[in-house]
């Protein structure tokens, strides 16, 4: 190890906890310019592709953690192996890292190499806990945001969403109940509501008004989309029965 080096002296203090030291390289990197990529990797056996961050995370400082954070640190960035500081935290049972990343909008659904999510790393049920509560708020944003293109009329967001590995809930719902294909319907985003039923969105759910996105629709060819729609739902259901007979 070449601790003459900047950034090998970055990995070094954020293993070891050196706070001080780390407070230091991080100030010389403002004032004097210095060349220092805060996140430099490692480029050891046992530390291969790790950043200070993922160092400073798994050895469970803190200081340095918070530090590095508020000086730029890529909070979601994955080590040669997939993992991020989050997995790192998580595996060595670092509570209040976790709930520090976190606050810095740590992602709790990144896959590291093995198809582990951080909550699938770690042992401890306290962490265990933060993170399925991490996943929901982080659900719960993608639905807003599929909410908010519905409305909107962005089919472009909205298409991105639903072809996600884990997309958001198709009919999830707002404070009045009402789906994204609701949204779309009342707002006339025909482009909208032609791409939610394509994907599965159910034409048939109530919203807290007791109204059904019929009840919703803005004009008569916002109906005939969602009716042509339904006729071609009946029509499969009826030849998958016609089908069941000859089986």
């Amino acid at each position: 190890m070449d601790l003459s080096d900047p950034e090998e002296q970055l990995l070094h203090y954020a293993k070891t906890g050196s706070l001080s030291l780390t407070q230091c390289l991080l100030q010389l990197r403002i004032e004097q310019d210095l060349r220092l990529n805060i996140n430099c990797r490692g480029k050891t056996k046992t530390s291969a592709g790790w950043t200070p961050l993922h160092l400073a995370c798994y050895y469970g400082h803190k200081d340095v953690v918070e530090e590095l954070l508020k000086a730029g640190a890529d909070v979601n960035l994955q080590n040669s192996m997939g993992d991020t500081p989050l997995h790192k935290a998580a595996l060595a049972g670092r509570k209040e890292v976790v709930l520090l990343l976190l606050r810095y909008d740590a992602s709790s659904t990144i896959i590291n190499g093995k198809a582990q999510i951080p909550k699938a790393v770690t042992e401890d049920d306290e962490i265990n806990t933060m993170l399925e509560a991490a996943e929901r708020r982080a659900e719960r944003r993608q639905e807003e945001k599929l909410l908010e293109a519905a409305r909107e009329g962005d089919v472009f967001t909205l298409s991105e969403l639903l072809s996600r590995k884990r997309p958001p809930d198709i009919d999830c719902r707002d404070l009045q109940g009402n789906t994204p294909l609701h949204c779309a319907a009342y707002r006339g985003q025909k482009q909208c509501v032609g791409k939610l039923l394509k994907c599965g969105a159910s034409s048939s759910m109530k919203n807290k008004s007791d109204q059904t996105v019929f009840d919703l629709a803005c004009s008569e060819e916002i109906k005939q989309i969602l009716e042509g729609s339904r006729d071609q739902v009946r029509c499969q259901k009826n030849t998958a029965v016609k089908s069941c007979r000859y089986c």
